[in-house]
């Protein structure tokens, strides 16, 4: 079971933060975040006060980083995509992405309302869509995988031309399409697009949800209260210090930091936009799927590295990726993350029945 997998990895995380300190553990999952609070944020923190107070700094916000005219907070991006798929009930939900497999969020989600869910790396799926279905577009990737711009924008388009409903899963694509100079995706068209507040910004775990429909975005936050899906106060005054302090200019050092780290070492390692992921060292599906969390879970006991690999959600990417975005990439050299990288896969490798390096 994929619990048994993330209480393993917690426990060691917690015998690291016990044993040696906070300042040996380097969360490199790229969903790091952070809680940047003020001591002022502390006296609102209460149910009502708070959401009404919170709520409308992260729409103001939220509007102005998503481009549109409505924007909503969810405790998890995956509950925006769940209260988003409960409200509007389509009969199907095609995903376009740009590699496959999308996020398993939207295939439950769908399962829910029992909605036929296909999803493909081809366009040719958009064949499928008749008016009144869901079109999810995801803009990147579990694995930083960039959707190539003229596809999108077709993709937009025969979606507007079929009368779906389009919804843009924009994670961290919100953030990692700006380094490709790509426009917002309400911008491009879309009716709808969600964000993590956690993934390559300082904020708490949480889903942003915007649009230009406001009462559409309304009707989709009034099925996530209904439901417990909304971000509390607590978690909307961090994601509203976090909007507040996100930097494109920071980020871009990072996307310029993982152009130039060295990857030779790493033969299977592919560069992303802000660091490298691999997927795949063995061509067996098993064996490298063992490796590679292998590879993880060592990362983490002997150099406090902390990788989706090792402790991210069940049916999160099992590709091992390190990020380079968190402030704790910053008290790491480029050589010592390579060479961590390298020596845990080779000891993966040794011990899985891998071929070595």
């Amino acid at each position: 079971m994929e619990i048994d997998r993330i209480r393993k990895a917690q426990e060691l995380v917690l015998k690291i933060l016990h044993e040696k300190g906070r300042e040996h553990l380097y969360d490199l999952s790229g969903l790091s975040g952070g809680f940047l609070i003020e001591d002022e944020d502390k006296d609102l923190l209460n149910t009502y006060i708070g959401s009404s107070y919170f709520s409308k700094k992260v729409d103001e916000l939220g509007r102005e980083h998503l481009k549109g005219e409505r924007c909503v907070a969810f405790n998890r991006t995956t509950s925006a995509i769940l209260s988003t798929i409960l409200t509007l009930k389509p009969k199907k939900v095609i995903h376009y992405l740009p590699e496959l497999p999308g996020h398993p969020s939207i295939r439950r989600a769908s399962s829910l309302v029992d909605a036929q869910y296909m999803e493909d790396n081809n366009l040719e799926i958009l064949e499928n869509l008749d008016k009144g279905d869901l079109l999810v577009i995801t803009g990147t990737t579990m694995d930083l995988e960039v959707i190539n711009l003229k596809d999108f924008k077709e993709a937009i388009r025969i979606g507007k031309e079929r009368e779906a409903i389009i919804l843009v899963d924009d994670a961290s694509g919100a953030r990692v399409r700006l380094l490709y100079n790509q426009p917002p995706a309400l911008e491009l068209g879309a009716d709808l697009v969600v964000t993590s507040t956690d993934k390559l910004m300082d904020g708490p775990r949480g889903g942003l949800l915007a649009g230009n429909d406001i009462e559409l975005v309304e009707k989709i936050y009034e099925t996530g209260l209904k439901y417990g899906l909304e971000a509390q106060p607590p978690a909307l005054a961090g994601i509203y210090r976090a909007l507040q302090n996100f930097s494109l200019e920071r980020l871009r050092k990072v996307f310029e930091r993982a152009k130039k780290i060295n990857l030779d070492k790493i033969k299977w390692a592919k560069r992303t936009a802000t660091g490298f992921v691999i997927k795949k060292v063995v061509d067996d599906e098993k064996r490298n799927r063992e490796i590679l969390e292998e590879a993880a879970f060592y990362l983490l006991k002997k150099y406090g590295i902390l990788t989706i690999t090792a402790l991210g959600s069940p049916g999160a990417s099992r590709s091992l990726r390190i990020d380079l975005s968190s402030r704790d990439a910053e008290r790491l050299s480029d050589e010592k993350i390579v060479d961590a990288v390298y020596d845990s896969l080779t000891y993966a490798l040794k011990n899985g029945a891998g071929d070595g390096i």
